[in-house]
């Protein structure tokens, strides 16, 4: 044998071994993905007829028992005495009067030092209890005072006009008075009404000879059931009960890779794909093992089924449970990402919407067409348009920019160019998503004060509108909040983003655009803003507060220096330059936290910062990926569940996909899968099994923190609700989830404005994850 035919030969063992360890390494993370996922294949049942049914809406119904039922006769549903010493959970709310609180001999003291100048100015309440239409309440309380005066006890709404269900004026002195009343409740059923006692100037006093330093005592506070016989529902406040299967309840595309959660102490058993028209079992796999998922306090194991690849609505069942129906289909995203456009226009002020177009429901005459006062001042100011922000109709620069950005990001990414969404300007040749997103614009044009450059942070009225009214019914003076480095530093990038995208489509417009970013520029270029917005006197609607204005301000450089045709681009290099190595610059996707939308642009473009950009970018996705691997349902939250968690997890999907985009091709892919799992999340694939997106899905938000939808009694469809918040900001939340596990703390209902309200800017980051899943 020569020793060139023997070198032959080695080098094709060789080559068999390098195929042989590709081969294991490829069999390795097979086994590995087998492992955290379960497996799946066509086992011995299938094809026979399933043992178990879908579930439905019925399996949510709540346990009833003693404890959550608020109509068990003799129930007491406020029962408070202050003989431990503390104040009972009670709070406080003051106006224009001064009191303090403390436990003397047992009873609530409150010591007034200013009645104020209203019956309110000095207002003890407490909450976590609720009323019920028609049934029969007792109420009673001990209370006296060291002078004679009046006290007015009230149970009322908390919110709109603040009415009382029952209330009076009761004249209270040194001797003790044991007050007790029966009342029906008459108004529709409340599930966070409040319990106040007002001690304010009451029409005893006397304005300009108001009583000196006084106590009011209270003690021995009780509401219970009389008579709940002619109660209405609801009658049960509890929870719903969650399902243990958990899917994408809006379905899966065919070739998606699919995974179904389960809550379950054993795991590794097995569990079955049905369709659902024919009752037979079309798939077998096997689950993973079980794992603890510390977000939900619940182990938690997974199946792949992937395979399941023909179009057909489907249903999932194991020994823990069944899940409801959900299609499979390259289609089953379309009308959803229609609605969740569509909830933009329903959200438009200034303009009539159409029953065509907004829906029976939720077509609206034209709101909020009258000039606007700037506050503090006497001047007026046109500022109609716009996007009503959230369940409230004020109008907020900080939150339109994020939406617009992610409307950009959107149409630029994916080439959204469809111009058939049924809006007024469909038809006209410009992309449907850019329609939408210069609606917002014009209106953010006219929050531009134009002797300074600075943007005005919002226009509200002084306080929220009534919960259940249309826009056109809030007739309140509307007041512009004055200028703010955020809203400032926001307009100046998406207007410099603005000059880019319509520079083909509205030369005209684009330039204003870009004439408009470069005045803004000019007023935050040297503003550090530490302090944030904070309301004016008086003004007490959503503040978007924001003590770190630098991501603002490098994201305005960024998209200006894109933008210019090398005006000013020293200046905003030499910005960027300084910013983007900062610790303290806020890499993030919302409002809070604008500078990712700046890397991404930058890591996109041929600037000498691309590179660096990129790295961030990657840096930000890549511990996404990291700590989705510890949750079981694939997020990145931990145990961190906040106010808007939702628009998190879908901003982090976003993230994961703009990573994608500028990743290499080896590593994309996994970015792509990563972002696909917050989509599932979204849509039913999470630790209580809700679609959070109104009308889509079996189990849906149905009772949101929004105007509009309360007004009418529906949800409007298409809208992403907030989600879990752990940190239980709202007080029905406080009643309804203290003992949930962080990823649990969501409740269905308009009490909820911190679990339950929407937002334009948490529908957007949906938009562009549907954009990229290619809706």
């Amino acid at each position: 044998m020569s020793e060139n035919k023997t070198r032959t030969i080695q080098g094709v063992i060789t080559m068999k071994k390098a195929r042989a360890k590709i081969v294991m390494s490829a069999l390795l993370a097979s086994v590995l993905l087998v492992q955290g996922c379960g497996t799946g294949y066509k086992g011995r049942m299938v094809g026979k007829d399933a043992e178990k049914k879908a579930a439905t809406l019925d399996d949510n119904a709540p346990v009833i028992t003693e404890e959550n039922n608020p109509l068990a006769l003799g129930k007491k549903l406020v029962d408070i005495n202050f003989d431990d010493g503390g104040i009972g959970g009670f709070g406080k709310f003051l106006y224009d009067g001064m009191f303090e609180y403390a436990n003397k001999d047992g009873w609530l003291d409150c010591k007034i030092t200013n009645v104020g100048y209203v019956d309110y100015a000095n207002q003890a309440f407490f909450e976590g209890f609720s009323l019920v239409e028609g049934c029969e309440y007792t109420y009673s309380f001990d209370i006296k005072c060291d002078i004679e005066r009046l006290v007015e006890y009230r149970l009322q709404i908390n919110s709109g006009d603040y009415h009382a269900y029952q209330g009076e004026y009761i004249k209270v002195g040194p001797e003790v008075t044991n007050f007790s009343v029966d009342f029906v409740m008459k108004d529709p059923s409340d599930p966070a009404p409040r319990l106040v006692f007002n001690m304010g100037l009451q029409k005893d006093m006397d304005r300009k000879n108001k009583p000196d330093e006084h106590h009011v005592y209270i003690d021995n506070i009780c509401l219970k059931v009389k008579d709940p016989s002619n109660a209405k529902a609801p009658a049960i406040e509890a929870l719903p009960s969650y399902l243990n299967v958990a899917i994408n309840q809006a379905g899966y595309r065919l070739g998606d890779e699919k995974t179904v959660f389960v809550k379950t102490e054993k795991g590794k058993e097995d569990f079955f794909v049905v369709n659902a028209e024919t009752g037979k079992i079309a798939w077998q796999g096997k689950l993973s093992e079980t794992a603890d998922d510390p977000a939900s306090k619940s182990k938690v194991a997974r199946g792949d089924f992937s395979g399941v690849n023909q179009p057909g609505t489907y249903y999932i069942y194991t020994e823990a449970g069944a899940s409801y129906t959900f299609r499979i289909g390259d289609d089953v995203y379309a009308d959803l990402y229609k609605d969740v456009v569509l909830m933009l226009y329903r959200q438009r002020c200034g303009v009539a919407t159409t029953k065509e177009i907004a829906g029976e429901d939720f077509a609206h005459e034209a709101c909020h067409t009258g000039e606007a006062k700037i506050f503090g001042t006497d001047r007026k100011k046109d500022v109609s348009g716009g996007w009503h922000d959230a369940g409230d109709y004020g109008r907020y620069v900080v939150s339109g920019a994020k939406t617009v950005a992610d409307l950009f990001a959107a149409y630029e990414d994916y080439s959204v160019k469809a111009d058939n969404y049924g809006l007024p300007e469909s038809g006209n040749g410009t992309p449907d998503l850019l329609d939408e997103a210069r609606f917002e614009l014009e209106w953010m044009l006219k929050m531009q004060d134009e002797e300074s450059g600075g943007v005005y942070h919002k226009v509200t009225g002084m306080k929220f509108p009534e919960m259940n009214i249309g826009p056109e019914k809030e007739t309140e003076q509307m007041v512009i909040a004055p200028i703010s480095t955020a809203a400032t530093g926001d307009f100046a990038a998406v207007m410099a983003r603005a000059s880019i995208i319509y520079k083909d489509i509205d030369a005209a417009f684009a330039s204003k655009a870009y004439e408009a970013a470069v005045k803004a520029w000019k007023y935050i270029a040297d503003n550090n803003d530490t302090e944030g917005f904070k309301n004016p006197d008086g003004m007490v609607t959503g503040e978007y507060p924001d003590t770190n204005t630098l991501d603002e301000r490098f994201w305005a450089a960024a998209e200006l220096l894109l933008a210019s045709d090398g005006g000013n681009a020293d200046t905003y290099k030499a910005f960027i330059k300084k910013t983007i190595s900062d610790t303290n610059l806020k890499l993030g996707l919302g409002w809070t936290d604008m500078a990712m939308y700046a890397v991404y642009d930058l890591a996109k473009s041929s600037s000498e910062f691309a590179a660096d950009a990129k790295k961030l970018l990657l840096a930000e996705a890549d511990k996404l990926i990291a700590a989705a691997a510890s949750d079981r349902y694939y997020q990145s939250l931990g145990n961190n569940y906040y106010w808007g968690s939702n628009m998190g997890i879908a901003s982090n999907g976003e993230l994961l996909y703009m990573a994608a985009k500028v990743a290499d091709e080896k590593a994309a892919p996994n970015y792509k899968k990563a972002a696909s799992k917050n989509l599932d999340y979204l849509l039913g694939a999470n630790a209580m099994g809700y679609s959070f997106v109104t009308g889509y899905g079996i189990f849906s938000p149905k009772n949101v923190h929004h105007r509009p939808s309360i007004a009418t009694g529906k949800a409007m469809p298409g809208m992403l609700v907030g989600g879990a918040d752990n940190a239980l900001e709202d007080d029905y939340a406080k009643k309804m989830c203290k003992n949930e596990a962080p990823s649990m703390c969501y409740v269905d209902s308009d009490a909820s404005y911190s679990t339950n309200e929407v937002t334009v800017y948490w529908n957007s980051p949906l938009i562009y994850i549907l954009a990229a899943e290619g809706s």
